[in-house]
């Protein structure tokens, strides 16, 4: 689907719930799923994933914290196009997960910019045109968009909420969840038995509390309800994972400032040895990917 079509909006975005979401597919010998960040990081995250559906094939990005141009940039490096972006699917909307940049486009173009009920007055504050909005609702259960299956899960961050999704393909699935307050049973439940897990590693604690930045910060990030710790990321993987690990698993969202990718690999090879050969670590400079499901990847079954 162009990004310069005008698709119609799809009711079954509209909140309706468990009723009109498909069934978890089931999976096809020819069927690719692939994920790449385009980048991670305070100033800017988005991601993209591209997978086969029964509708064919679909490009959706999560989060759309670059602008449209550095976006563009990104996705053109992994031999992709934004005009085959069917949707932005976003987990909330601090400036650095949706750029107001990305107005324009939607207005210009008819992208559909999926989002939580809850957040709809964030989106519309950034200038985002209602028209273009599409929303759920995440205590209602999974939801088609555009022949993936999405099942949202709410997570404490800040004084609002941040929405971690499961995105099952034919090819299997994607486990996405960044600016988590903290790890809780009802995400582990959501994300667990994903092929690709995507998840942030924000901060390592010994970095943030020798920076300078402001008490009131450190507060925020460490205090339960803004960004998990290295450590607690790797705790919350391991409980996702105790059952079926992922193929792959890619961390967001490292601090440039209070986090170390080599004190991250020293953490996982300490505590998730099993784990840690299946790491990729996202940039905030470039993209990172992609991982792959299906053809081309690991094989792996829908849930």
């Amino acid at each position: 689907m162009s990004l310069f079509a005008k698709p119609p909006r799809d009711a079954s975005l509209l909140g309706a719930g468990p009723l009109f979401a498909p069934p978890p597919p089931a999976p096809r010998a020819d069927a690719a799923l692939r994920f790449a960040v385009l980048a991670s990081s305070s100033s800017g995250n988005a991601s993209v994933l591209v997978a086969d559906t029964a509708r064919g094939r679909r490009q959706i990005l999560l989060d759309a914290g670059l602008s449209p141009r550095a976006a563009r940039t990104a996705l053109e490096r992994l031999g992709l196009r934004l005009e085959d972006t069917a949707a932005v699917l976003f987990t909330h909307f601090d400036h650095d997960h949706a750029k107001a940049s990305w107005a324009g486009v939607a207005k210009a173009t008819g992208l559909r910019l999926a989002c939580a009920r809850a957040h709809r007055r964030e989106a519309l504050a950034r200038g985002y045109p209602d028209g273009a909005l599409v929303h759920f609702d995440p205590d209602r259960g999974a939801f088609d968009l555009d022949g993936l299956r999405v099942t949202p899960c709410e997570n404490p961050h800040d004084d609002g909420v941040t929405i971690a999704f499961r995105i099952e393909s034919d090819a299997g699935e994607l486990g996405y969840a960044t600016d988590l307050g903290r790890g809780h049973d009802a995400l582990v439940s959501t994300l667990r038995g994903v092929g690709v897990l995507a998840i942030e590693s924000n901060y390592d604690p010994a970095m943030q509390l020798a920076s300078a930045r402001p008490e009131f910060l450190k507060r925020r990030i460490m205090g339960g309800a803004g960004h998990l710790s290295n450590a607690e990321c790797a705790d919350l993987v391991a409980r996702i994972a105790s059952d079926a690990p992922p193929d792959h698993i890619v961390l967001l969202h490292l601090s440039r400032q209070c986090n170390d990718p080599a004190l991250v690999r020293a953490l996982w090879n300490a505590r998730l040895p099993h784990l840690a050969g299946r790491l990729a670590i996202a940039r905030h400079d470039a993209p990172v990917g992609p991982v792959a499901l299906g053809a081309g990847g690991e094989r792996r079954s829908a849930r």
